[in-house]
Formats: structure tokens, C-alpha cells, sequence
């Protein structure tokens, strides 16, 4: 029987509630230290985080199964059992990978990784599937039947008028507001690995600050506006709910509204209306500029596809 490493560090229950996990099961209990390092550490998103432990359950569940040590030939084994898509092999050996170097080089523990040798399957590029202008509009009209309108539609627009990540948004406090004049003018944003940049605000962000009413000091900006909750930060799973209800009633395709959708539009948009790739990049937080060229596929694309529409004679 193979059980993760056990670490001696036990975190409190606030590192499970940040991740949004009520009550982890057995195969989670021991990567709680792990999961609090990439939290706080690694910056990494809550998001990021649920995924990459969701796989190592999944690994460490696999090993038991089978009564296997972990290894380059496990991997193997798993890999040739579920048949993944080439994107999905890619992420699990990512977790994999990362679980283990922290366990060799954080904790100083004597594990080899179980990935080293295991070649990587080479996935097509996606181009970001985002949501136009006047799909935009309807998907913020059906926000009015919602019960926190006022703060899901402000959120909304604010994430199209800055391209920040779900977790960025909802981690904005009062001081992170640059001032001109009494006027919220950019964003000051810990974003990945705990890099701060600094992000002017759109006339559309600008607005929805307005509506909702810039808040001071260490006040969060977005928080529950009515009953029990009222004052709380909504969690990144309950917005992306909310997104997915009001696509629906908007009779739009919810996954093309989630909140990282609208930060695709961001990114796109402003690539197609001439602004240079380096500055997306800085905007959107990216380490690398051939992360942020996927936007530039992306308007060729669509223009590639509204030339395609001339009638042919």
C-alpha cells in the first residue's frame, strides 16, 4: 500500500476554506502543507491549486490501487490506462512534478520525480474563445434578475475593463485603488508568484467602481451587497455560478462567460484595436511574451473569418 509522504506541519482549517474545500478526504489530508505553499509561497490560485491536488489524490489512489512504488514506470501505467487528451497529460505531469521537487527541495526530503524521463505530448494551441461587445450587453442585462446584481454585473465589467484574473478581483482592497483627485484611476495587483503591477483602469472599470462606490483602506471592493453574507467576499466559484446562470438566461453559451473568458476579450480587444504586445503582456501579468501572442492568433483569426464572409462572385 502506497500513502503520500506525511509531513509533521499541520495546517489549520483556513488553508481548506481558502481553497473552497469543506472537508478534504484521506487522500488530501497529508498535502495540506503542500497546498499552503503554493498558496502562499508560489502564489499559485485557488483554482490552480484545487486542480493540481485533485491530481496527486488521483495518483497517490492510483499507486494504492495497484500496489505500485511511485515512479517513471507508474506513470507510465496510469498514462497508458486513461488514454488522456495530450492537454490533460500535460497538466497531471505538471502536478506530479511540482510535488515532487517540493518535497526534495523545500522539505529536503530523499524522492526522486516520478515524471524525470517521461516525454511530454505536444497539444494544439487553442486560441481564447471570447465574447463580443453585444454579447457582452446581453450577458450583463440578465443580471438583473440576479440577487446581487448590483455587485455581479460591477464585477463583470470590471473584469473586461481590466483583464484581471477572478482571483486578482476578488483580492482588491481599498488600498490597492490609485487615486487621482478622489478618483480611482489603476489597480495595484499581486498577481502570480506575488509580482505586483500596476493596471490603469478603462472608462468601463472606472464605472463600475462608481456604481458600486470605492471602498477605503483594508475594505475589500467587491463583497456582498444584502442579506447573512452581507460585507463578505463572494468566492471565486459562486461568481463563475452566477456567470453560468445569466449566460443561460441570456440564451448565450456559459462557457464563453466565465470570468477568464472576459479577460480573453480584454486581451483580444485590445490587440485588434493596435495596442503592442508588450503592453498587453504587462496588463495581463504574463512572464512571457509567447504566452500573451496567443491573442495575436486569436485577431487574425477573426479577421481571417470576416474576410472569408465576402460573397464570392
Amino acid at each position: 500500500m502506497y500513502n503520500a509522504p506525511v509531513s509533521p506541519d499541520r495546517p489549520q482549517s483556513a488553508i481548506w476554506k481558502s481553497l473552497g474545500i469543506k472537508k478534504p478526504d484521506k487522500a488530501l489530508e497529508d498535502l495540506a502543507p503542500y497546498a499552503e505553499y503554493l498558496l502562499l509561497e508560489r502564489g499559485y490560485s485557488p483554482r490552480g491549486v484545487r486542480r493540481y491536488l485533485q491530481d496527486l489524490a488521483f495518483w497517490f489512489r492510483f499507486l494504492q490501487a495497484h500496489s505500485l512504488p511511485p515512479g517513471p514506470e507508474a506513470v507510465r501505467t496510469l498514462l497508458l490506462q486513461e488514454r488522456w487528451a495530450a492537454r490533460r497529460v500535460q497538466g497531471f505531469l505538471a502536478a506530479l512534478r511540482s510535488y515532487y521537487r517540493y518535497l526534495a527541495q523545500v522539505r529536503g526530503e530523499a524522492v526522486e520525480d516520478p515524471t524525470e524521463g517521461i516525454g511530454r505530448p505536444k497539444a494544439g494551441r487553442r486560441l481564447p474563445l471570447h465574447p463580443s461587445p453585444e454579447e457582452l450587453r446581453r450577458f450583463l442585462e440578465a443580471f438583473q434578475d440576479a440577487k446581487e446584481a448590483k455587485m455581479l454585473s460591477a464585477l463583470a465589467r470590471f473584469l473586461y475593463g481590466t483583464g484581471l484574473r477572478i482571483s486578482e478581483a476578488l483580492s482588491l482592497k481599498g488600498r490597492n485603488l490609485v487615486l487621482e483627485k478622489s478618483t480611482p484611476v489603476a489597480v495595484r495587483v499581486v498577481g502570480k508568484g506575488n509580482k505586483e503591477r500596476l493596471v490603469p483602469l478603462s472608462k468601463t472599470a472606472r464605472e463600475a467602481l462608481r456604481e458600486l462606490g470605492p471602498p477605503q483602506g483594508n475594505v475589500p471592493v467587491f463583497t456582498f451587497l444584502q442579506g447573512k453574507r452581507r460585507g463578505r467576499v463572494p468566492s471565486a466559484r459562486y461568481v463563475e455560478a452566477q456567470f453560468r446562470e445569466a449566460a443561460l438566461r441570456a440564451g448565450l453559451d456559459p462557457r464563453r462567460f466565465t470570468p477568464h473568458k472576459l479577460r480573453h476579450a480584454y486581451a483580444t480587444l485590445l490587440v485588434e484595436n493596435g495596442v503592442e504586445l508588450d503592453a498587453v503582456k504587462d496588463l495581463l501579468g504574463h512572464e512571457s511574451i509567447a504566452t500573451t501572442q496567443i491573442y495575436l492568433h486569436a485577431s487574425r483569426e477573426r479577421l481571417k473569418e470576416a474576410a472569408s464572409r465576402l460573397p464570392e462572385l
